[in-house]
């Protein structure tokens, strides 16, 4: 890759965050926050998007990006209002930007025109017609034509007169005559900071682009290049003094070339002396003295030095002395031209708050954040895996007889355990991100979803500073928006509907994010009508789903929701009816070893529960065996441990066989029996693991032993083997064996056909 993809890949990691951080300002400005912060974060993010860019020569991005730009700069002025119109433009004009965005990344072109309509509008608001119709004019082109006037000598309004004008009739409007075109001069100091140049910035590329305004001198201020010794490899100890002169340039025109850099650099712009004009000039020239004036003047001093020469007993005086008296005849000639321009005193003379150098070390100590590829936090990732596994293989190496002979070395295991449990969280703590990402996502979707509704709703976010591997949230997108989309279909009424039951007209979804150990539970909650479970069982035994004599619990029924192709919606539409958006939400949120659960109320709503990982590469686990083969529970899941020999078993009608634990009666799965294994342990000599579903169901697990506590790297099984009901994925242990990581959910909705997972 080159230096120029690098480049091209860091603007496009920038592009996503500010199209990100656009979402969120405008998610703001609906609920009523319009303050000219919000206004100015947006504007930043846009021109920072443009400037970019300009810098990449994407010319369809540029162009679209600038006209939005303008007008969010007349909004920010108050010269447009942000009404609701312009603000639903503005947010499509945020899609449009996306789009351009990503298809420079693809290297695609959009259609001709695309985004045209909304730039149309641009023009229209900015120019103040909101009927204007057809392309903005951007070039001027006008024909002026001659018109006849009559200053005097008509006694009528309508009479035109037939001679033309004298010109001797005007008087003449000026005092003196006017003095020669000046031409303007402008000094442009300009500091570049460090972020310049790591945003892929050539300050180059901008004195250049100045050098088409008019003619420029250039000179490099190098006054803080320091010692060898002291230099800095990234430190910024050039700039630039540049000296323009254009008869039309103004101000607006030169920053407007710096407009791409700025708040990266230091930038003054001041005026300078303009060169005398013509009949100035000739009054200073006529002002000076002729030669033979200043001849005269030093005639004087020439005469005393003669007499002085002539005298012979006079003391000869050395070129010192002479000098001495010539001084005060050569102090009165007037000067031969006007004296410089007053030089302005160097940067670097200044004190204070305004030093540039105090200000760029505070810059190069000012970095909080960089920028770092994925993939390296990932090996990482996997690098600390590794090491989690050599320390549990240490550790196992420990038996009783080495720990009562070398304590010593027993300390340094547990200081390495600690050590090893500290690089672990911190490099979790690197890939996690705030589900906030994803959550200001969706304020814009439920807007849209009113819309097309016709029904009024309301988003609330509880949580969104949540953390979570990096890894998850990219998976979570998809089945957020499937499941409000089923809210704001589904589970909310119309206005009339919610008016007739007594609730309030304008609908509620809640959106939360709270940690519960070592999981993150996101809900989906909303205040609708609750599911229909008749309606639901009715469409799952006609399509089959559900035997005709076959009875469901509330639970089971709720859960039908998440079969392939099932959908309650009378009809088709763009928002519903396919039977595919559950369906999504299940399949996504098993790969990444969630699990979903739903509740609902009827007349009250409903509330999807995501139960997600923490993270996807590091457990604590309960490692225990059955049937002489390792296995590991999630720790998390893990409520408590009964010795069987204690434990109150009691057999179903049907044959299945239950826990009784503090009055109330648990599901027990032999995973022995689940897995298909025989098992010489007897039963008393067994254990049970206890475990917490989804929805706070309880499942007794069966096991031959309780082997400890420990933490393992998970691997996936279905991208090594296939997926096994009942089964995670698995991992490797210290001593090389691979133990299989229990889905304590899957084992609680499994069927009766089991598969050997051994």
């Amino acid at each position: 890759m080159s230096d120029l993809d690098d480049f091209k890949a860091t603007y496009f990691d920038e592009c996503s965050e500010l199209l990100l951080e656009l979402e969120e300002q405008f998610a703001a400005i609906e609920e009523g926050d319009r303050s000219s912060d919000r206004l100015n974060a947006v504007f930043r993010a846009i021109h920072s998007i443009k400037g970019g860019g300009g810098a990449f020569g994407f010319q369809g991005l540029v162009g679209f990006a600038h006209a939005y730009e303008t007008l969010l700069d007349h909004v920010r002025d108050g010269r447009v209002e942000l009404s609701e119109p312009v603000a639903a433009l503005c947010i499509r004009a945020n899609d449009i930007v996306a789009d351009f965005v990503a298809a420079a990344k693809d290297g695609t072109e959009l259609e001709a025109g695309y985004g045209a309509e909304e730039k149309h509008q641009f023009d229209a608001l900015t120019s103040g017609d909101p009927d204007m119709a057809g392309e903005p004019m951007e070039e001027f082109d006008i024909d002026f034509v001659p018109v006849m006037v009559t200053i005097a000598g008509a006694e009528d309004d309508d009479v035109v007169a037939e001679e033309p004008l004298s010109l001797a009739v005007l008087d003449d409007a000026f005092e003196a005559p006017p003095l020669a075109l000046e031409t303007g001069h402008w000094i442009i100091r300009f500091t570049p900071h460090s972020e310049l140049y790591a945003r892929a910035n050539d300050p180059l590329l901008l004195l250049r682009e100045l050098g088409t305004l008019g003619d420029i001198k250039v000179r490099a201020v190098l006054d803080e290049i320091p010692a060898l010794a002291d230099f800095e490899p990234f430190g910024v100890y050039c700039s630039w003094e540049i000296t323009l002169s254009s008869d039309t340039v103004t101000e607006a025109a030169i920053a407007e070339v710096f407009e791409f850099v700025e708040g990266n650099c230091d930038l003054e712009i001041t005026r300078g002396e303009a060169p005398v004009a013509e009949a100035a000039l000739d009054a200073q020239i006529e002002a000076m003295p002729s030669f033979a004036e200043l001849t005269a003047d030093v005639t004087e001093p020439v005469a005393a030095i003669a007499e002085v020469e002539a005298t012979p007993t006079a003391e000869l005086l050395s070129f010192a002395d002479l000098a001495e008296s010539l001084k005060p005849a050569l102090k009165a000639a007037p000067p031969l031209m006007p004296p410089p321009l007053k030089q302005a005193a160097p940067a670097e003379e200044f004190e204070g708050e305004n030093d540039r150098r105090s200000g760029a070390e505070d810059r190069r100590n000012g970095v909080q954040s960089i920028r770092v590829d994925l993939d390296k936090i990932d090996r990482v990732v996997n690098m600390v895996g590794e090491l989690v596994i050599t320390q549990s293989m240490l550790t196992q190496q420990m038996d009783e007889t080495l720990r009562a002979r070398y304590q010593e070395l027993v300390r340094g295991l547990e200081v390495l355990a600690q050590t090893t449990r500290g690089l672990q969280d911190s490099v979790m703590a690197i890939r996690a991100q705030p589900v906030k990402t994803v959550f200001s996502r969706m304020p814009r979707l439920v807007r849209e979803l009113a819309t097309k509704t016709g029904k009024k709703i309301r988003l609330e976010t509880i949580g969104e500073n949540t953390e979570i591997d990096k890894t998850i949230i990219e998976q979570l997108s998809d089945p957020l928006t499937h499941m409000i989309r089923n809210s704001a279909d589904h589970g909310i009424e119309s206005p009339e509907k919610r008016l007739a039951a007594g609730k309030n007209e304008s609908g509620a979804i809640r959106l939360s994010a709270e940690q519960a150990g070592g999981n993150i539970l996101i809900a989906v909650e909303d205040d609708g009508g609750g599911i229909n479970r008749e309606r639901v069982l009715q469409v799952a035994r006609d399509r089959g789903v559900v035997g005709p004599e076959q009875a469901l619990s509330d639970e089971q029924i709720d859960q039908l929701i998440f079969a392939p192709g099932f959908s309650t919606a009378s009809e088709v539409s763009d928002i519903s009816g396919r039977g595919v958006g559950m369906d999504v939400v299940l399949s996504n949120i098993k790969k990444i070893g969630g699990s979903v659960h739903v509740k609902s109320w009827t007349g009250k709503g409903t509330r999807m529960t995501l139960r997600l990982p923490l993270t996807l590469a590091v457990l604590d686990v309960m490692l225990v065996k059955v049937a002489g083969s390792p296995y590991v529970i999630p720790l998390s899941s893990i409520v408590e441990t009964i010795q069987c020999a204690r434990a109150n078993f009691s057999r179903m009608p049907t044959g299945g066989q239950v826990l009784q634990v503090r009055g109330e009666y648990v599901q027990v799965v032999d995973l022995a029996s689940r897995f298909e294994m025989t098992t010489e342990v007897e039963r008393d000599n067994r254990f049970v693991v206890l475990c917490e579903a989804e929805g706070g169901v309880k499942v007794a697990v069966i096991v031959d032993d309780i082997i400890g506590q420990q933490q393992v790297v998970i691997k996936s099984l279905e991208e090594n083997f296939q997926s096994i009901e009942g089964i995670a994925g698995g991992t490797i242990l210290g001593d090389g064996n691979v133990a299989l990581i229990v889905d304590v959910q899957g084992l609680k909705s499994a069927t009766a056909a089991h598969k050997s997972a051994a």
